[in-house]
């Protein structure tokens, strides 16, 4: 009897580990990585000109969910990588720049080999008139 019953807690105690209550997020993270170019990309650029395109180098990408914010940072080439949980996130950058081309919010699913790609064109706000 007591093999049954031990038998039975642990049947119990296993499924109790696997569950999820209703509207939690899905266990797991996954990848969400890109690309960041930023125009202009020279100091300050005229107007009579067109905007130069150059990448993000050193851009901090805030990812935020809920009560959590993860922030990723673009390598010399503008590219980026993160990790996340599972779950819908807002996309901002910090500082003055402004996503001009993009997602505002990104979705990460926990799928095996599966990652979201997620590149930006964002706005320095460095633009003067002649």
């Amino acid at each position: 009897m007591r093999i049954v019953l031990l038998a039975l807690l642990m049947v119990a105690t296993a499924a109790c580990g696997g569950y999820r209550f209703p509207g939690a997020a899905p266990a797991g993270t996954g990848t969400v990585g890109g690309r960041v170019t930023v125009v202009p990309c020279a100091p300050i650029e005229p107007t009579t000109q067109p905007c130069k395109v150059g990448p993000g180098s050193g851009v901090e990408i805030d990812f935020t969910s809920e009560r959590t914010t993860v922030a990723a940072h673009a390598d010399a080439d503008g590219a980026y990588s993160v990790e996340l949980p599972a779950g819908t996130w807002k996309v901002s950058f910090k500082g003055y720049l402004r996503i001009i081309k993009g997602p505002l919010t990104v979705t990460v699913t926990v799928n095996p080999g599966s990652s979201v790609v997620a590149d930006f064109v964002v706005d320095s706000g460095i633009r003067v008139s002649n």
